[in-house]
């Protein structure tokens, strides 16, 4: 892994922050099979998790970089400004309404002066702050799915025939790092059912909350947490029940890297290795 101080980067959102970058060494070129079609298979399995891998990676550092910004506070003199200026817009708006001072209108002219008004910061820059609050959810979720088509491609490589036995292992070690991995990912994709306090299946019962000890939450009789942060740690309640969590940080990816390597490595290999990623 190597590690870069950036003062001006597109995809970080130009701010001074570490960029985390992990290496993969590839053995060598292409797999030694007696099998053309099988080596095919195998490559083209290795190819989509190199591919995750490095989305992965990328996702991590969107989210650090989101994760790490501080919260910028409006300022007393932006504040007094906005007033002023919005106290303009109310004023142009009432001209509109034959009598602005009956109370009926004031919830129309409140909300046409204050659609104007956004309308006008947005166009000067100003971002809304759903946007801002919502970059380190988006980007941990993109790690999540990362993870969750990894797990989904080693699963089928350790079917496949042909795959070395250790495959298997790895993916055990894989689960035991990632335990909630499956768990949070379907409550992602299934928030419509928790969010109704149901559990799994086509036809969903309710759930039956455990106890949950947490940074954010202490509570025997269980509580419903759907989308949430815990420092780096994304999670939801899950189809059980119990409260399922994902760190989204270095050392998960650490953990990540070393597998996928050792995915690499169990395999014969020929022609001259490749060092990844590019330049």
């Amino acid at each position: 892994m190597v590690i870069l101080k950036s003062n001006a980067t597109h995809l970080i959102m130009n701010l001074s922050v570490n960029i985390y970058i992990y290496e993969i060494v590839k053995p060598g070129t292409w797999l030694v099979s007696d099998s053309s079609q099988r080596s095919w298979e195998i490559q083209s399995i290795l190819r989509n998790i190199e591919s995750l891998f490095f989305d992965a990676n990328l996702a991590l550092n969107l989210f650090m970089s989101s994760f790490s910004r501080e919260i910028i506070n409006i300022s007393k003199e932006q504040w007094e400004s906005d007033a002023i200026r919005r106290d303009q817009i109310r004023k142009e708006v009432e001209t509109r309404f034959s009598n602005p001072f009956d109370h009926k209108n004031w919830d129309e002219i409140h909300f046409q002066t204050e659609m104007i008004f956004k309308r006008e910061q947005w166009r000067s820059g100003r971002i809304p702050p759903e946007f801002e609050n919502g970059l380190a959810f988006m980007h941990a979720r993109a790690f999540l799915y990362s993870l969750d088509l990894i797990d989904k491609f080693i699963s089928v490589l350790e079917n496949m025939e042909g795959t070395p036995e250790k495959i298997k292992k790895i993916h055990q070690m894989f689960t035991a790092n990632f335990p909630d991995l499956r768990g949070v990912r379907n409550t992602t994709q299934h928030l419509e059912d928790r969010a109704r306090g149901l559990g799994a299946g086509r036809s969903p019962k309710p759930l039956e909350l455990k106890a949950i000890n947490n940074r954010l939450v202490k509570s025997e009789s269980g509580a419903l947490i759907l989308n949430s942060l815990n420092g780096t740690k994304y999670g939801n309640t899950m189809a059980d029940g119990h409260y399922g969590e994902v760190d989204v940080s270095p050392s998960s990816m650490q953990i990540l890297s070393s597998l996928f390597q050792e995915i690499l490595n169990c395999f014969e290999w020929t022609g001259p290795p490749v060092h990844l990623p590019s330049i």
